[in-house]
């Protein structure tokens, strides 16, 4: 396929663009996709941080130990700079999180290699909720069945 823009060489990157409903798609050569106006990633997470509350004074001084980042630059550029600012900024990326995947808690795909224990944790959380449920409607066979459920799923016995 030939690049849409120059008409010259091999279309490799495909560009889709929503612009108030309506969608465009063009395909283009690495050169001219490089130059193609489009939003860049520290535009898309500003406006959505730019969309939250505004931040505290105190907000703004919020700086990682480990890179010295401040939240007011991780505010600006929407880049993190270690690791450690996810711990650091966690209070105000929560807001953020929920906003963008509607949690801020990833429930993507499991590694192969964690995911009978993750499955099993994410069971026991989920037979624990059931619990507190059944005991608070005062349903104590069923809240004496989820324990025993519970017990057995951590000493490792299957259910």
């Amino acid at each position: 396929m030939v690049c849409e823009s120059c008409k010259q060489h091999h279309a490799s990157v495909h560009v889709q663009q929503i612009v108030n409903g309506a969608k465009t798609e063009r395909n283009l050569c690495k050169e001219c996709a490089a130059q193609f106006d489009h939003m860049n990633l520290n535009q898309f997470f500003q406006g959505f941080l730019g969309s939250l509350a505004a931040a505290s004074p105190k907000t703004a001084e919020i700086i990682c130990p480990e890179c010295g980042l401040s939240y007011k630059k991780f505010k600006d550029t929407g880049r993190m700079g270690c690791k450690a600012c996810y711990s650091v900024f966690r209070e105000e990326l929560t807001p953020l999180l929920k906003q963008l995947h509607g949690s801020s808690e990833h429930q993507g795909k499991i590694p192969k290699k964690a995911g009978v224990q993750l499955m099993s944790r994410r069971k026991i959380e989920a037979l624990r909720r059931q619990l507190g449920k059944a005991v608070e409607n005062e349903e104590y066979e069923e809240a004496a069945r989820l324990r025993d459920e519970v017990k057995a799923l951590e000493a490792g016995e299957p259910k």
